[in-house]
């Protein structure tokens, strides 16, 4: 069975015995608590994740704004 590390810069799982990380180049002989490097992983995620959910309300908004401006137009009967 392969031993595999995370590596503490990038979060993905690489071979233990890899010196550095093949996805970042971050050096893997520094000793980093596992812990630690979840946290860190986990931290980036909801991070991300909730950049994201900023941008799908955002776009969701225009959206509606646009409908809404679209079906005033049309009840007032001056739709083109």
């Amino acid at each position: 069975m392969q031993k595999v590390s995370i590596c503490h810069e990038c979060g993905r799982t690489i071979d233990s015995e890899f010196p550095f990380c093949p996805w970042c180049g971050a050096s893997m002989t520094e000793e980093i608590p596992l812990e630690s490097a979840f946290d860190e992983v986990f931290s980036r995620i909801e991070t991300t994740r909730e950049s994201q959910t900023v941008s799908r309300i955002a776009k969701l908004e225009d959206e509606l704004g646009a409908l809404d401006k679209d079906l005033s137009l049309f009840l007032s009967g001056t739709a083109t």
